[in-house]
């Protein structure tokens, strides 16, 4: 009896560092959509076409840099989805905002699609948003 208490209690040991960790689901996705996220919030834009390929990126620029009056409330995901396997994943951004001088607080959706570029065999790769954003109202 005392061999089995032992055995369980020695498994249960090992498994419990297991579960305070949290996951990452993919190489570095979690990290990389959250930077995303606190750019669009902080009003980096420049930060966040960083996440866009080059043209992308400058439409992204272009839409947002001429705004002098917007303010953003908050920023969060409605989702994520990460499909690990492809090297996909697909969310869905919630940016609130109001522009002066109005001061009713709007919502924008940008739903995004995300893909996991190979960089080179030391480094699985990064992530990098497909597409331009939609139009800004």
């Amino acid at each position: 009896m005392k061999k089995i208490f032992f055995l369980l209690f020695f498994l249960l040991f090992l498994m419990l560092p297991g579960c305070a960790k949290k996951v990452d689901l993919g190489p570095g996705y979690e990290r990389t959509s959250k930077h995303l996220l606190q750019a669009l919030r902080w009003q980096d834009y420049q930060g966040a076409a960083m996440f866009l390929a080059e043209q992308d990126g400058r439409q992204l620029l272009d839409s947002f840099e001429q705004l002098n009056d917007l303010h953003v409330v908050e920023a969060e995901y409605k989702y994520s989805r990460l499909n690990q396997k492809e090297g996909t994943a697909e969310s869905e951004l919630i940016l609130s905002y109001y522009m002066l001088p109005s001061t009713r607080i709007k919502d924008w959706s940008w739903k995004i699609d995300w893909v996991l570029i190979p960089l080179d065999t030391q480094q699985r790769g990064r992530w990098q948003v497909q597409g331009p954003p939609p139009a800004f109202p």
